[in-house]
């Protein structure tokens, strides 16, 4: 590239990205905004983006993805994180998983294809950082502790929009990947970020530490981003992506003495480089597509509010937190994250998705962004009129619930043993969470290959082979979904009773009747679950196939409560890995 033409598109795209910003910015907006509009003005009205100017954009934010990720890295102190550790790391794993199956819920229920429907989960799953961070320091309406933890929280999302994105990178090429090769690679990433993290933390920080004090901060800051490349570069040569790379470099930097002088002057490099990386996002944005599927837009902005309002507030409510900080809390979180971004936009690079879908994911991430000064500003007046118009019974039942679960989380709490059993079989039902999933993944990508070999084997012109294999999946899912409502029964023991719902019964209580019922209830829910999971899954069935084998399915089911239906072995294997869990703890 010759030097004219790299300043003269520097100057453009700096230029007219700092006025854009400035503008946006007296409308009480994120620069964010102004520098996805000097994208749009650039390849619209300005002539259109030249051949250099996309090459040098996309080096230049891929540099800022890298050094986003780095200095995320930096900002997530292990000291910090240890003491709100865990009910950040549970808000994450609650939320991240509930918001890709409603997106991905979503997607199918509007006519897309799996792999379509798992980006718009990928995509919505995430919240911005970057705007959440600048909202929270402006409006200054919730308290220190509250606000750090509502950013703890953004940095596992982004982590987990990473991860998510990495083990995806197969659907990009049009691959079906097996389960083992899922599997490898989440046990690659464990094994990349533990080794990595672990060798890091004994001699990295060391060596920083003695050339910030034997050498210069100007080496010590050469030095740093040079591992933040070098590891990003390690990363991709595993098959991993760079992002991963750079945040674990980032963490592990941040555990050396000079770490904030580090992040102050990595910052605004940071900043630059990302300035370009959401111009480049701009310059994929045909204003007459935004106006063509407003539609979409709105339909997408509406489930990325609507779900992560909810999942958040879940996660809240489950951490014992008051119900008017986990609504403030949740409502500070509604604003779609960067990597929604870097999602859709790999995504639109690998053709998998179109330009409609690409457009509407970022017009719904403006409008979001837009709105999110307001909605987290009135955030704690919509709580009071919400709270005002609830119908007297409705509120005393609410506040009997928090009162309830407070009472829950103390007699949890009342005895070592119920802590830690209150705490291993969460961990096993993680784990059961985890076995359906990959149970799905396995039957939605092996299917085919078995239809294929099996329907020629069959009479008839119905889906006699789908059928079958939709019978199998419910009888390989019974067994993680009977461990998991069993695990949710013993923690309902736990926090309801104290680990002695017996003791308490009163003797004019028919426990035979109320045994009975427990089952009753129990198997009730088994079924649910297991034909929810069954169903969300695409298949080719029409209805009535599909209530043949919801028939079918029942059929066995009552032949196996007769002969009592196999637990025990996966039961065995689920409690040991959480105990090794537990070990590790």
């Amino acid at each position: 590239m010759e030097e004219a033409v790299l300043l003269v598109n520097l100057t453009y795209l700096l230029l007219i990205a700092g006025v854009c910003s400035i503008i946006f910015s007296k409308l009480k907006m994120p620069a964010i905004i102004g520098y996805l509009a000097a994208g749009i003005i650039l390849a619209n009205y300005w002539g259109g983006a030249s051949e250099s100017t996309e090459i040098l954009v996309s080096i230049l934010s891929d540099m800022g993805l890298v050094l986003l990720m780095f200095f995320i890295g930096l900002e997530l102190n292990l000291q910090k994180l240890k003491k709100s550790g865990m009910f950040v790391v549970m808000v994450a794993v609650i939320q991240l998983p509930l918001m890709l199956i409603a997106g991905y819920t979503v997607g199918i229920l509007m006519g897309w294809d799996m792999v379509q429907s798992v980006f718009l989960g990928a995509v919505i799953s995430g919240s911005s950082t970057a705007v959440i961070t600048a909202v929270l320091k402006e409006q200054e309406y919730m308290d220190k502790d509250a606000a750090e933890t509502i950013i703890l929280i953004t940095v596992m999302e982004d982590i987990g929009q990473v991860l998510i994105l990495t083990m995806a990178a197969p659907l990009l090429v049009g691959d079906t990947p097996a389960v083992g090769s899922i599997i490898g690679m989440v046990v690659a990433i464990v094994v990349f970020i533990a080794a990595s993290i672990g060798i890091g933390l004994i001699f990295i920080p060391k060596i920083l530490d003695w050339i910030g004090k034997k050498i210069s901060s100007e080496v010590l800051l050469i030095v740093s981003i040079g591992l933040c490349f070098a590891m990003a570069l390690l990363s991709t040569k595993i098959g991993l992506s760079m992002a991963i790379g750079a945040f674990i470099m980032g963490v592990i930097v941040s555990q050396c003495k000079f770490s904030h002088d580090i992040m102050a002057k990595t910052e605004p490099m940071k900043e630059l480089f990302m300035a370009i990386f959401f111009i480049s996002i701009g310059l994929e944005i045909v204003p007459s597509e935004l106006l063509d599927n407003i539609p979409l837009i709105l339909i997408i902005f509406g489930v990325f509010v609507i779900a992560k309002i909810l999942t958040v507030l879940l996660g809240y409510l489950l951490g014992n937190k008051t119900l008017r900080i986990s609504f403030m809390s949740a409502v500070s979180l509604a604003a779609m994250g960067e990597f929604s971004f870097i999602i859709a936009k790999t995504a639109l690079d690998a053709g998998v998705v179109g330009q409609n879908f690409y457009s509407a994911v970022i017009g719904a991430a403006l409008v979001s962004m837009v709105v999110l000064p307001l909605l987290s500003k009135s955030s704690s007046k919509i709580y009071d009129k919400v709270a005002a118009k609830t119908p007297e019974s409705v509120h005393n039942a609410v506040m009997k619930m928090s009162s309830a679960r407070s009472d829950a989380y103390d007699r949890a709490k009342s005895s070592k043993r119920s802590a830690m059993l209150v705490r291993s079989k969460l961990i096993m039902v993680y784990i059961d969470l985890i076995v359906i999933a990959v149970i799905e993944i396995a039957f939605y990508f092996v299917s085919p290959y078995i239809y294929e070999n099996l329907d020629p084997m069959l009479p008839g012109t119905i889906h006699i082979a789908n059928s079958i294999l939709m019978v199998i999946n419910f009888l390989v899912l019974l067994p993680p979904i009977i461990n998991l409502v069993h695990n949710l029964k013993l923690i309902d023991g736990v926090m309801v009773e104290g680990g002695n719902k017996r003791r308490h019964r009163t003797e004019n209580q028919d426990s035979n009747m109320y045994e009975k019922f427990m089952k009753l209830s129990s198997i009730l829910l088994i079924l649910t679950i297991d034909f929810l999971v069954l169903l969300i899954v695409p298949n080719p069935l029409v209805l009535w196939e599909q209530i043949a084998v919801i028939l079918i399915c029942l059929s066995v089911f009552v032949a196996l409560l007769f002969r009592g239906i196999p637990r025990g072995k996966y039961a065995a294997a689920n409690e040991r890995i959480s105990n090794k869990f537990k070990k590790k703890k």
